[in-house]
């Protein structure tokens, strides 16, 4: 969403995540954001630019501090045209990440921390075994992707 003079404008909510994951990856001296970290930090976000699109967002970008980004400017990548994903999709980038062998499955424990973690409608941690209680674990203690959604979506 822009604002009257054509900047972009982010829900307080969004921001105050933005600034905690921001602050994860900031180096602890200067407080400023590593370009080397942009893309974890913008993934931890739900924001996922090819490392492409990623540098020529950074080439674009004020150079007060080479080599760092400003919050501002971290901000002004998370919602630009790659642009702010629904509670569904960065759950599901979640649930991505997570999945390193691509099976569609992970251990409950993993989803209640995407559950907890994740999102713009993060859950309490009762919220969260209130929904693991209503999927299918394996016997092996694993979660099915499209339950979950499936789920999620007829809450």
């Amino acid at each position: 969403m822009a604002g009257p003079s054509g900047e972009m404008l982010v829900h307080a909510e969004r921001a105050v995540e933005l600034f905690e994951v921001y602050q994860l990856f900031a180096d602890d001296g200067n407080q400023l954001l590593p370009q080397e970290s942009a893309m974890d930090a913008l993934r931890t976000t739900g924001v996922n630019p090819t490392e492409l699109d990623l540098d020529n967002e950074i080439l674009d970008l004020e150079k007060r501090f080479p080599g760092y980004i400003e919050f501002d400017n971290f901000v002004k990548l998370c919602v630009t045209e790659w642009g702010e994903l629904s509670s569904e999709d960065l759950l599901k980038e979640a649930f991505r990440v997570f999945d390193i062998s691509n099976c569609g499955r992970l251990p409950r424990e993993h989803v209640k921390r995407i559950l907890v973690g994740s999102g713009l409608e993060r859950l309490t941690d009762d919220e969260a075994e209130y929904v693991l209680k209503q999927l299918n674990v394996d016997e092996d203690g694993s979660v099915c992707y499209k339950d979950l959604i499936d789920l999620i979506n007829s809450i």
